[in-house]
């Protein structure tokens, strides 16, 4: 394991930010850390570069325990802030230029380094200043930075928060190439960007883990989910459907129809005939993950 977290708790005064937090994050993994804002996701992130001190329980990355103020760990580490700071008037081969002295990356290997991780986040060909750059432009630049000297853990704080969707898709496409040569662990509010790349995942909620497991695991528990839409509206079908055995919702304009084997599939799919309602399109069910936030909170 990459990162060992193990009965992590973090008070300021009074108030217990995090409560009793076990993370184990196996190396070469995506790890999606979920939750809303505020959850305590950046409080973690801190305790795990040693900014922070712990009020109770140890942090271990790449073999190395995490010491408030002075961590070894931290030369593991790769970090992306939610808003990254650059001097403005560099452009991106300049500024990884100086972060490759700051680091004391051999002379030797900086130019090749620099310009494989300039192509990897698609600035390659930018040589304007970065007082220019998109949000997502100095996203992709932090990201860039973070791996310049081959950490062994990318840590990412929203990197996608305040992104459009081109943006949002260009940063999880590098960090699933990412996990080639380090592990990626990365905050998130949006749900749809963990369930896109990670291959684990947890939910911090109120400063406790609420569930953590692997995606695939956690797609089998609702693999037999099925989003209907007819050419009438999904309550009108679910009434004319009234009398069949399977469990149905409304989910906005679709029906979720739960069938569970090829069986239950067929069975349905004749019942749809015997009604005459057209179906307009079929998926199996994907939002897992706010299915899974749903059912824990409620």
């Amino acid at each position: 394991m990459v990162v060992q977290i193990e009965g992590v708790s973090k008070r300021f005064g009074n108030k217990e930010v995090l409560r009793d937090i076990h993370l184990h994050i196996p190396e070469h993994s995506i790890f999606g850390f979920i939750g809303a804002n505020g959850a305590g996701k950046t409080t973690l992130m801190k305790c795990m570069l040693g900014l922070l001190p712990l009020s109770a329980g140890g942090i271990t990355i790449a073999g190395e325990k995490v010491t408030f103020g002075e961590t070894k760990s931290n030369a593991h580490i790769g970090y992306l802030p939610d808003v990254p700071e650059f001097y403005p008037f560099y452009n991106a081969r300049q500024y990884l230029e100086l972060c490759a002295v700051i680091t004391d990356i051999p002379k030797m290997e900086r130019k090749t380094r620099i310009e494989e991780l300039l192509t990897l986040v698609g600035l390659a060909d930018v040589t304007s200043p970065i007082n220019g750059y998109s949000r997502g432009m100095k996203q992709r630049l932090g990201i860039a930075q973070a791996l310049l000297n081959r950490p062994k853990l990318l840590i990412c704080d929203e990197p996608t928060s305040a992104l459009d969707p081109a943006g949002r898709a260009q940063i999880l496409s590098i960090l699933q190439q990412a996990k080639a040569e380090t592990t990626v662990f990365f905050s998130t509010h949006i749900l749809s960007d963990a369930e896109q790349i990670c291959d684990h995942v947890a939910m911090l909620h109120e400063g406790k883990i609420i569930f953590q497991d692997e995606l695939v695991k956690l797609q089998q528990r609702f693999h037999d989910q099925f989003a209907y839409t007819f050419t009438i509206s999904a309550e009108k079908a679910m009434k004319s459907l009234q009398h069949v055995q399977f469990h149905m919702e409304i989910d906005g304009d679709q029906l979720i129809v739960t069938l569970s084997d090829d069986t239950q599939r067929l069975a349905f799919m004749r019942e749809l005939t015997r009604q005459g309602l057209i179906v307009q399109s079929l998926q199996p069910q994907t939002r897992l993950l706010e299915k899974l936030v749903l059912e824990v909170l409620t």
